[in-house]
């Protein structure tokens, strides 16, 4: 039909594109790779790889673009469809945890493969603070809290200790911030998964000590390693694959800017209490927090 045809469409246009970003990033590794670090400081080099860099950046936003434009597509020609949603968190994690693969139907909505390229894209494209070592980095970078005083804003991704009515259960879900009211001190936030049925069908009133922000920027382990989260430190990290936070401890922290950490998430499945360490991107990994929050 036309709804599959203009699907086909846009993955075209996905697939082309990132073929074109990719090209735009060989040429700026071939660059860098056929001069010396003589060449690197003329002037006709540094154009150039301004250039090159310029139009990467171009692309990317591109590719955002279309990837949004297939996301808002798929949304649409899944709301007329029935079936109920489970509030919080999405399939899969620890085996032991409140929300396993198959403890419930999957979400309408976003088709899961395009949302979670999204939320990987949102850590891929986090800032660097690229501050001198001397100087402590802004709050919100890395491990780095928010003042106490700091409000989220309406539109912020967040950490949210949600109750799941059908468990009978708290869980850390990855949320979006609706409004914060300041008479009552509390946050209406939406469950960042959650398809729209109805106004207020999908939002949650929670206390600030119920909702963490995420990271704004991420730490520069060349400069600012010590303050990342160190080998044994207790964690809530993003299970991949899915929109919740789940108790972990730290295996390896990133080594360059680029990396993620690797998180070894309890699992009561393994005889030392731990599964394999997995990677999480530096946005969706948190210090501890436990459920008993008001």
């Amino acid at each position: 039909g036309i709804n599959a045809e203009y699907g086909n469409v846009l993955l075209h246009q996905i697939q082309d594109q990132r073929v074109r970003s990719g090209q735009t990033m060989n040429s700026i590794a071939k660059l860098y790779d056929k001069n010396s670090l003589e060449q690197r400081s003329f002037p006709s080099y540094k154009t150039k790889l301004k250039s090159l860099i310029s139009n990467s950046m171009c692309e990317t936003q591109q590719e955002i673009e279309i990837i949004q434009k297939a996301l808002n597509k798929i949304s649409k020609m899944e709301s007329g469809k029935t079936g109920a949603g489970q509030q919080g968190g999405g399939t899969g994690g620890p085996a032991g945890s409140s929300r396993q693969t198959g403890s419930s139907q999957p979400r309408k909505g976003m088709r899961r493969g395009f949302f979670m390229t999204l939320l990987q894209q949102k850590a891929n494209q986090l800032p660097t603070w690229n501050g001198p070592k001397s100087e402590t980095p802004a709050a919100l970078t890395g491990t780095v809290p928010a003042d106490s005083t700091y409000i989220c804003s309406p539109g912020d991704d967040v950490a949210a200790l949600c109750e799941d009515v059908g468990l009978g259960d708290d869980n850390w879900i990855l949320a979006e911030v609706y409004l914060y009211n300041s008479n009552t001190n509390k946050y209406q936030v939406k469950d960042i998964e959650e398809d729209e049925r109805g106004e207020n069908s999908d939002q949650h009133t929670l206390s600030r000590r119920r909702v963490i922000p995420l990271p704004l920027r991420k730490l520069n382990p060349a400069t600012h390693g010590h303050l990342l989260y160190q080998p044994k430190h207790k964690v809530l990290a993003l299970y991949p694959q899915t929109t919740c936070f789940y108790p972990a401890t730290i295996h390896k922290p990133p080594e360059t800017e680029t990396d993620d950490y690797q998180v070894m998430f309890y699992d009561n499945y393994y005889a030392e209490g731990y599964a394999p360490p997995l990677p999480v991107p530096q946005r969706y990994v948190l210090d501890f927090k436990d459920k008993k929050r008001k």
